[in-house]
């Protein structure tokens, strides 16, 4: 394995480590909770992310502008975390 790759399969174990869950977003009709989430929401994006705080968000905020995945950062009112709703498909999700 190459040193590029090695560092993107950390920087992809790393994210996944980061979120504290996630879910599929688009098609899971989310637009039935609209008023759940502070700011934007994309519900063209596949996945949403939770992140227990902050500094933990910011991290995967990182890692995403890296990969060149797409994302919006919401707050879910309902849990009182941050999230991210992105086309990133992270290893959990992968078959």
């Amino acid at each position: 394995m190459g040193a590029m790759k090695a560092i993107y399969m950390d920087m992809a174990q790393d994210f996944e480590n980061l979120n504290e869950t996630s879910m599929k977003f688009k098609g899971n009709n989310w637009e039935a909770q609209d008023g759940r989430f502070e700011g934007p929401v994309n519900y063209d994006l596949d996945y949403i992310y939770w992140f227990d705080n902050y500094a933990t968000l910011m991290a995967a905020r990182t890692i995403l502008q890296d990969f060149g995945n797409s994302f919006e950062q919401i707050f879910d009112d309902a849990l009182g975390q941050w999230c991210l709703i992105t086309d990133y498909q992270s290893m959990c999700w992968e078959n």
